[in-house]
């Protein structure tokens, strides 16, 4: 992933690494040598015996496969040369190796350690060599067994996934070499079994030259980590086939066709190939064959395309998938395999500017995904897969870009069977060169093989997904001849897909690329962008880094999209948090919250002073947690990503505009809408809107019947909800896809506000001292401190509320976009310090005034605020029933710069231990900031620990906004009510801003029995757009002016059984 704005800096990382003169033999150190004696690459298959076997698709219950996962022997050597040279030998002794699971990282099972190293490649490149002193090599070794129906036939070992280079040996023999870690490497063993018990070894380099295009931004992670098993085939054999399944001009017929390659090691002879292809109900649709003449070696076959009536095509939407199943016939009619393959029908084109799926245009709401697991490092199991599959589509995704580099195959096959649109994206990144056309690697013709080696090795084995609608080269690599190269290639191979690489520029006058692709472009870039090239469609592959507490600025985004313009989607930056899962360290045990936590980039290499640079929590950065659980963000996305707007058309009437954005189906056949009326935050009057009748991309009016009686006092707001009509894999019927609120009337509360002064209330009695100003009523006490100007703590009867506070205050704990922009300016933002407001609460030449009139105590302190070049003044006006006005208003001296901003403006305060828990009538029941206001305003109860959100790096979470009214109260339901004159923002915490400042992880966090709270006027927006240059500050809409600021608030005391909602 990052970025195009951090500069390269020297990159000699590793104090042990050698210099060579001149090129090694070892394969892992030659570009010349890529794999050897690898067989061809060919799409994901596997054959069966007959086709009632062959409709489980399952590979694991076919008699021509067998597992080779499991635990096999194994041992860590820190440098090539300590290595066991000759492990492989039968007669070597490994009794006293380890075992370690496969597929696995070594690193997560204690070996060796995991390095983030984002752009910077952990080893020096300045001769473009691998490493020979820093290259840890890994040794397996296990037994197995050829089934005995396998005897004299082909038996082939297949590696899905191995990094990042390695050597084969069975039974003491060299096999062959491969490297080039996301895609498979498969070895035609046939020659070196025995009967009985073999042998296979394989050794496995942590670092190659591979690993020079491997520079992505994630951890480096070693070893044998997806599957590995064997596979046998008759000797008359389907070595690889493709589909062809697309559609007519009218976009209403199907058009197949189906060619392939017989691998035959038989004497020659004759064989027939027939195909059959089944709808989804189990009827045939077509079916062909055809007798082909082997000779020795391999033979091609082709079935001239067929039309099929009426077809149904294969969208996200509705993934329609056929039943293909390929068999072959010895001369006999004895079946030799079946090869099962589903099937979907579409076609993909670029006209005029518009990307289409099947004559429809398309929006793309995509996710930039990376293969991680918090426990499991880059071995991804099905149900971490279908996880993400249920998220995306609850969420509102549609699209996942492989960033960077080929997946597991099954994940190919969920996203076709599920719909999920995908860019298939080549495992070539080489970042640490630069980005630009002078990218060394890409402008070298030594690099152009192994470049088109990895693009040719991804195509050929994802050529049958229909979900693969675009192909990516790679990521971050510069442009230049290899490029254009790999661009070549594809375009010939398969010009049904358009081709995507973000790194070459359509608009450049080069024909490297079928899209214009940008990464992190903001909203004004992106309007220039789709005005001056509009007849070429526009994505993001990257957008909204969401690092931490951020996802802010996305309206903006999808409001350009929704647009009428060639803007076609945009992708997340990015799906997971890459966090490793660790115990908390032992000094930490009894002060920890939980047991673990989620390691980032230095935990190891800082722990164990490795000389190498790490990018600590650059990679968290993710709308999931690395346990997939969701951040508060994702539902951002989900909002912005909805397929069903609702707009007022005449709210008072009733009557609004219901828009279909989903790009094929009519809402009827999926969602339903609710609505709900709500006065003063709750439910008065609802219904709901069962059938609409409305295509795709097209919009009716509908009428919502209020009752004129519910909507005459208050604060009406009126709910919609679309739901679910019915079970879908991922969501039951009832779940919400959509939402959207209105504010229908405000006419006033129906609720009055608390009474200020009643008859019982006693006199207020005042005492005031040279410190201190003492204010007592019937059933409280408040305290002034006269020389810090602040009031010190709050009583209710005996029970003190408020320690102390409020004050004013400007700051937040960073969130990851502040300390990105760099807080104290300098090269990034010079113009914008935020630091300066850390402490601007500091006063100087303090004045306190009182005075009591018509019954009432009004305070009055003033003070210079010397660190923001500032004179506040905060007013207290406090009644005999408890109740506290309280007015702050800022005023910045006449020679402060205007144009410069403060992170929030508002008050702090201090309560006592106990008083946790939260009753607010706002925004909820998740968080909300100034541009990320994606939550309905209701009434919601919480606890302040509850409201905590754990990043993976302290910082400002959990605050609410447009709050009408909160209150914060003990188990006994004694506390504080505040509420505002306008609708005001509040936090609360458990945890002092200084803890949250100097901790990198929450186990660092030392709880305090207090909580602090915050009451503003206003909090500036999270940001997001990126996390590293100005652009990662919100936009200007939402960040909080330095100038002259007022705002009010009352406080009034809660006794228990009396509140104020």
């Amino acid at each position: 992933m990052n970025k195009t704005t951090i500069r390269l800096i020297a990159l000699l990382f590793f104090t042990a690494a050698v210099s060579y003169a001149q090129k090694s033999n070892e394969e892992w150190d030659n570009t010349a040598v890529l794999q050897v004696n690898t067989e061809e690459p060919r799409s994901t298959l596997m054959i069966y015996p007959d086709r009632a076997s062959a409709t489980s698709f399952n590979k694991e219950s076919s008699v021509f496969y067998q597992s080779l996962n499991g635990l096999w022997k194994f041992n860590w050597a820190e440098t090539p040369k300590e290595r066991p040279v000759e492990f492989y030998k039968d007669n070597y002794d490994t009794g006293d190796w380890d075992r370690i699971p496969v597929p696995s990282n070594w690193q997560m099972h204690g070996y060796g350690i995991p390095i983030y190293a984002n752009v910077i490649y952990p080893f020096d490149i300045s001769e473009l060599r691998a490493p020979h002193d820093f290259n840890p090599v890994g040794s397996y070794k296990r037994k197995f067994e050829i089934p005995q129906r396998w005897e004299n036939k082909p038996v082939y070992l297949h590696f899905a996934g191995v990094e990042s280079a390695f050597y084969v040996w069975v039974n003491g023999k060299k096999v062959g070499y491969s490297q080039g870690s996301r895609t498979p490497a498969e070895f035609d063993i046939s020659k070196f079994l025995k009967e009985g018990e073999n042998t296979l070894s394989v050794e496995v380099y942590r670092w190659s030259d591979g690993s020079y295009l491997e520079d992505q931004d994630f951890w480096r992670l070693s070893g044998i980590f997806r599957d590995v098993y064997l596979w046998s085939t008759p000797k008359s054999h389907i070595r690889d086939f493709r589909v062809h399944a697309t559609l007519d001009e009218g976009f209403k017929n199907g058009l197949f066709s189906l060619e392939g390659e017989i691998k035959n090691s038989r004497p020659k002879g004759s064989v027939k190939v027939n195909y059959a292809l089944y709808d989804a109900q189990g009827n045939e649709v077509i079916s062909h064959s055809k007798v082909l003449d082997l000779e020795r070696g391999n033979t091609p076959f082709t079935f001239s395309e067929k039309a099929i009536p009426d077809v149904y095509p294969w969208n996200a939407e509705t993934p329609y998938l056929y039943d293909l199943y390929i068999s072959l016939m010895d001369d006999r009619g004895n079946v030799l395999e079946v090869i099962p393959q589903k099937v979907g029908f579409r076609k993909v084109e670029i006209r005029e500017g518009q990307f289409y799926v099947n004559n429809h245009q398309v929006l793309l709401k995509g996710a930039n995904r990376h293969e991680h697991d918090p426990e499991h490092g880059h071995t991804i199991s099905y149900e971490s897969m279908m996880k993400d599959i249920t998220l995306l589509k609850q969420n509102n995704f549609n699209a996942v870009r492989t960033s960077h580099y080929p997946n597991d195959p099954e994940w190919y096959a969920l996203c076709d069977q599920y719909g999920i649109y995908v860019i298939d994206e080549g495992n070539i990144e080489t970042h640490g060169f630069g980005n630009g056309d002078g990218n060394k690697l890409s402008n070298d013709p030594a690099w152009k093989e192994p470049y088109l080696n990895r693009v040719r090795r991804m195509v050929h084995r994802d050529k049958n997904h229909p979900s693969i609608i675009i192909w990516s080269m790679g990521n971050e690599s510069g442009d230049g001849p290899n490029v254009k190269a790999c661009y070549e290639w594809v375009k010939q191979f398969d010009p049904s897909r358009p081709f995507h690489y973000q790194g070459t520029s359509k608009n450049k006058g080069v024909t490297n690329a079928d899209l214009i692709s940008r990464m992190y472009t903001g909203i004004e870039g992106s309007e220039n962008t789709i005005k001056q090239y509009n007849d070429v469609p526009y994505m993001l592959c990257e957008y909204a880094h969401a690092m931490g507490n951020s996802s802010g600025n996305l309206k903006e985004y999808w409001e350009l999209i929704y647009a009428d313009n060639n803007f076609f989607g945009a992708f997340v930056w990015d799906w997971m948090d890459q966090g490793i899962k660790q115990p908390v360290p032992e000094a930490y045990a009894g002060t920890a919250e939980k047991d673990h936590f989620y390691a980032y980039g230095g935990w190891w290499e800082d722990t164990h002073q490795a000389n190498m640079v790490s990018y600590g929590n650059f990679c968290m950065n993710g709308v999931l947690a690395a346990d997939h659980t969701p951040h508060p963000g994702l539902k951002v996305f989900k909002y912005w990503q909805r397929y069903v707007h609702i707009t007022p058309v005449d709210i008072q009437k009733g009557v609004f505009h219901v828009k279909n954005w989903y790009d094929f189906i009519n809402l009827k056949d999926k969602v339903y809408i609710t609505w709900e009326l709500i006065r003063d935050g709750r439910p008065v009057a609802r219904g709901n809107i069962p059938e609409l009748d409305i295509e795709a991309r097209t919009g009716k009016d509908i009428v919502i019947p209020f009752p004129e009686n519910q909507i005459k006092t208050g604060e009406i707001f009126v709910n919609f909800s679309v739901k679910t009509k019915k079970d879908f894999f991922y969501a039951q019927a009832g779940f919400e896809l959509a939402w959207e609120q209105f504010l229908l009337n405000d006419v006033g509360r129906d609720l009055p506000d608390p009474e200020i002064k009643t008859e019982k209330d006693k006199p207020l009695f005042v005492e005031d001292f040279r410190k201190n100003l003492t204010i007592r009523g019937d059933s409280f006490t408040v305290k002034f401190d006269k020389n810090l100007g602040i009031l010190s703590s709050y009583y209710i009867d005996n029970s003190r509320v408020v320690e102390s506070g409020p004050i004013p205050d400007f700051w937040r704990v960073p969130t990851d976009n502040d300390e990105g922009v760099r807080m104290k300016g300098g090269k990034v933002a010079p113009e914008v310090d935020l630091f300066k407001w850390k402490g601007g609460e500091t006063k100087r030449d303090v004045r306190f005034e009182y005075e009591e009139k018509n019954g009432n105590v009004e305070v009055n302190t003033s003070f210079r605020l010397p660190l923001v070049g500032a004179r506040y003044t905060m007013t207290y006006v406090v009644y005999p029933s408890g109740i506290i006005d309280v007015s702050s208003d800022y005023q910045p001296d006449a020679n402060q710069d205007m144009s410069g901003f403060m992170p929030r403006f508002g008050n702090y305060m201090t309560l006592a231990p106990g008083y946790d828990r939260l009753k607010w009538y706002g925004r909820g029941p998740d968080p909300t900031y100034a541009d990320r206001k994606v939550e309905k305003i209701g009434i919601y109860e919480s606890t302040v620990a509850r409201e905590w959100v754990a990043y993976s790096r302290p910082q400002e979470n959990g605050y609410k906004t447009d709050t009408r009214w909160v209150s914060v109260t003990n188990k006994d339901g004694l506390g504080l009510h505040f509420s505002g004159n306008i609708p005001f923002g509040f936090g609360a915490s458990h945890y002092t801003r200084e803890t949250m400042g100097k901790a990198n992880y929450d186990f660092q966090l030392t709880r305090s029995p207090q909580v602090f709270l915050n009451i503003d006027k206003a909090q500036m927006g999270v940001g997001g757009t990126d996390s590293w240059s100005k652009r990662a500050f919100p936009i200007p809409a939402y960040r909080v002016s330095n100038r002259s600021q007022s705002y009010q608030y009352r406080i009034s005391p809660i006794q228990p059984g009396i509140g104020y909602d």
